[in-house]
Formats: C-alpha cells, structure tokens, sequence
C-alpha cells in the first residue's frame, strides 16, 4: 500500500513538474505593455529618425538636389506639392499610415489593433494579448473637432504573444467568416483648442459603433491624440468590452480553467496628414 502511495506520489510530482516546464515555455513571461502615448510616441520617432537617415542614405550627393537644367529659376527644383506641409496643421484628413514603423510585439511599432483579457490556468494567471497590424482608415478633424474615424482591422492577420494561442484565437472571433472588425465614430468630439498645434496630447472620449465578429455595439473608446512631427501624429485608445456581447467564444483548453468575461480592446494609430 506504501509503495503505491509512494508511486501516485511520485507520478503526481512528475506531472506537476511537466505541467510547470508547459507553463514556463509557453505561457510564463509579462504580456506586452498596454498600449500608451508615451511608449507609441517614443517608438514613432525612432521611426521617424531612421526613415530620415534611409531618405539620406539614398541621396548620391549628401541629400542635395541636382539643379534642373530646365529650371529658368537659377538651377532650383521646383517644389513638390505632395511634400509641402499642410496648411493646417490639424484640421483635414488624417490616414491610417504603413509607411512608418511596422508591428510586432517586441517594439510595438507602426499601426495595430487588439485586446487584451486575463487567463486563470491550471497553476497561475496571465495575460493573453492579441494584436492585428493590418488596420487601415482615416481620421477627420474640422474646425478643431473631430468630426469623423472609421478604423478596420484585419482579423485573419491576429497574432499573439503566445503562438500557440492564435488558431484559438482566430476561431473564437470567427476571423474565416468575419475576417474585418470596424469602429466609426458616431458623435463629434471637441478637441481641446491649441493643444495639438503647440505639440500637446489631447485627451478624449470617442462614442461609436465597434462591430467585432458580425454584431454591431455602442462603446467609448478613451483616446489620445498629439502630433509627432509636422503631418504625422499618433493616437491611441482602449476601452473595455463582455465577450459575450459580441458573440466572441472565450478559447478553451486543457491547462487555461477560465478566461474573464471582459477584456480590453485597444488601438495605437500612426496617422498621416493626407
């Protein structure tokens, strides 16, 4: 009887220890940072910096122009209407760009969209993090108010911080049949007046329809916005959702024992003047 015990003891141990090796190769480790205007503005200028530095790299003559023979001003180019910078440097049309950075987990670079929600496993709780970089849209800004955003968001692109968790994922947004997730914003939002201009981060509340999976909810994303550079800004916004409401089916698995009702879908946007 002893030495069964003594058995059932030691087979127990061993697959603690199994269980253990399953949650610090796959699932142990911080789930990336929550999306923030500090982080997204520090990354979107090393960007910058580094897009400047290719541009400079390119150019034959130390990034001076050739004079232009046929140029009757002394040899100057004339100028380039799509590169002069925008009259306003708010109000007009702002797109989603792909031109700088691009997302992964590690730098969280460029453009993406995702959540984020709490796991309860068999020995411990994490963060599961699920993020797209296939997002594309445009924001509008008249009069000092944002007037219009419609942002969508590739589902079939998802990944995770943890590979494994992805075909989960995918099937429990419904990616194959819904393979898009949008927000539009359904109500103007003042933004607060000079801010923007003067390289300040505004911060508000944007009211719209977020669709995720087919079915269409009211949610406020809380949002902020500011300017890197002339005709280049960042914004980023989260805000809390029921999975439930969205038809979303929680991913299951042997070691995950439950996953929150509610999660955090969040954005962070370099956005173009257009």
């Amino acid at each position: 009887m002893s030495r069964k015990l003594w058995i059932g003891g030691g087979a127990a141990v061993g697959l603690i220890v199994v269980v253990g090796a399953v949650w610090f190769l796959f699932f142990s480790g911080d789930a990336p940072d929550a999306v923030s205007t500090e982080a997204g503005l520090e990354q979107l200028q090393e960007d910058l910096a580094l897009t400047t530095d290719d541009a400079d790299a390119d150019d034959g003559d130390n990034g001076t122009d050739d004079p232009d023979p046929d140029d009757s001003d002394n040899g100057t180019d004339d100028a380039d209407p799509s590169s002069a910078p925008p009259a306003d440097p708010v109000n007009g049309t702002w797109i989603v760009d792909d031109e700088f950075g691009s997302f992964d987990f590690e730098t969280a670079s460029g453009s993406f969209a995702g959540f984020r929600v709490t796991e309860e496993l068999t020995i411990g709780q994490t963060v599961a993090v699920g993020r797209s970089g296939g997002v594309t849209g445009s924001l509008t800004i008249t009069d000092g108010t944002l007037t219009e955003a419609e942002i969508t968001i590739a589902m079939t692109t998802i990944v995770s911080d943890r590979s494994r968790r992805e075909n989960a994922i995918r099937s429990a947004v419904g990616a194959n049949e819904f393979p898009t997730s949008t927000f539009v914003l359904t109500q103007p939002v003042e933004l607060e007046a000079g801010v923007l201009e003067a390289g300040g981060t505004v911060s508000i509340d944007a009211v719209g329809e977020l669709t995720i999976k087919g079915t269409t909810n009211e949610v406020t994303f809380a949002m902020e916005a500011t300017i890197a550079e002339v005709g280049v800004g960042l914004v980023i916004g989260s805000t809390s959702v029921i999975w439930d409401d969205f038809g979303v089916d929680k991913p299951t698995a042997a070691i995950v024992v439950s996953i929150a009702d509610e999660g955090i879908v969040e954005f962070q946007l370099v956005i173009r003047q257009g």
